[in-house]
């Protein structure tokens, strides 16, 4: 006997992926452990799998086989990115780094800034662990809930510009608790007000942009995966400034103002199954 499906309202994703996260990144900090504790690691990867595994959850109460079908073709289909959008994927984060970097050292600070960090400097099997590390944990289950599950859905609803604005917001709580656990990247950036602030600016623009890459390649979730990779492993090649933060979000909200103004059809209105067919 089948089983019915449901209807979801969009808007549910928000109280459930920040509660079912919240939950298990509280507890870690309740600790007083560090990410070297494995009890601490283990509750830090439960919270980052929430986003992916409570878009599955919410798919199988509520979506046809069709649709469950596509949601996972989106997330291993390689077709699905152009070769524009490929270069796009991993050229926009490092062109934005680096080129924040030179203005930085126009302006007076050290070039010393485009200096590889220590890890990727390393010997080759620590290079392997650290590119696989940033890539699974973050990108790969957060884009499967961000942008693979719940961006199409609010897309049905809303406009992508207001989507892109919902999503930022909701990923920005999300991590609010990270800043708390020792150890983890997050924490430096405490004590340092103008760092806390840009990380939580650039979610703005960086949420306009994979949207931009979401619906340019086809809804394809991987674009968005790849991408989310890149801002990261890109965050960790370099450490930067404030003053080149401060400039580095800057130039992402030119890039994303960019993208609004010449991709209307995505930013400016709903849009239908038919309009993202020929997208």
């Amino acid at each position: 006997m089948p089983v019915k499906k449901i209807s979801i309202s969009p808007f549910l994703y928000i109280p459930f992926v920040l509660g079912l996260t919240w939950l298990p990144w509280l507890l870690a900090i309740s600790t007083g452990q560090g990410v070297e504790n494995l009890a601490v690691k283990v509750l830090l990867l439960a919270g980052l799998l929430v986003p992916a595994l409570l878009a599955v959850v919410f798919l199988l109460l509520s979506g046809e086989s069709e649709e469950n079908w596509d949601y996972w073709r989106r997330i291993f289909d390689p077709t699905l990115i152009s070769r524009r959008g490929y270069r796009e994927i991993f050229l926009i984060p490092l062109f934005i780094a680096v080129t924040a970097i030179l203005v930085a050292w126009a302006l007076g600070q050290p070039l010393s800034q485009l200096k590889l960090v220590s890890q990727v400097k390393a010997h080759l099997p620590s290079i392997l662990i650290f590119i696989f590390y940033t890539f699974f944990v973050g990108p790969f289950p957060e884009e499967l809930g961000w942008r693979g599950y719940w961006l199409d859905k609010l897309k049905n609803i809303m406009s992508g510009f207001r989507a892109s604005l919902l999503i930022a917001v909701v990923w920005a709580i999300w991590t609010i608790p990270l800043f708390l656990v020792k150890g983890y990247p997050l924490q430096a950036r405490t004590g340092h007000d103008w760092l806390v602030a840009f990380y939580f600016l650039q979610l703005f623009p960086k949420s306009v942009i994979f949207t931009y890459i979401f619906y340019r390649n086809k809804k394809s979730t991987l674009a968005a995966i790849l991408f989310h990779f890149m801002i990261n492993f890109v965050d960790q090649l370099f450490e930067l400034s404030a003053l080149t933060e401060g400039i580095q979000t800057l130039l992402y909200l030119i890039v994303a103002t960019i993208v609004i103004l010449r991709n209307r059809d995505i930013f400016k209105q709903k849009t239908s199954e038919k309009q993202l067919a020929s997208l």
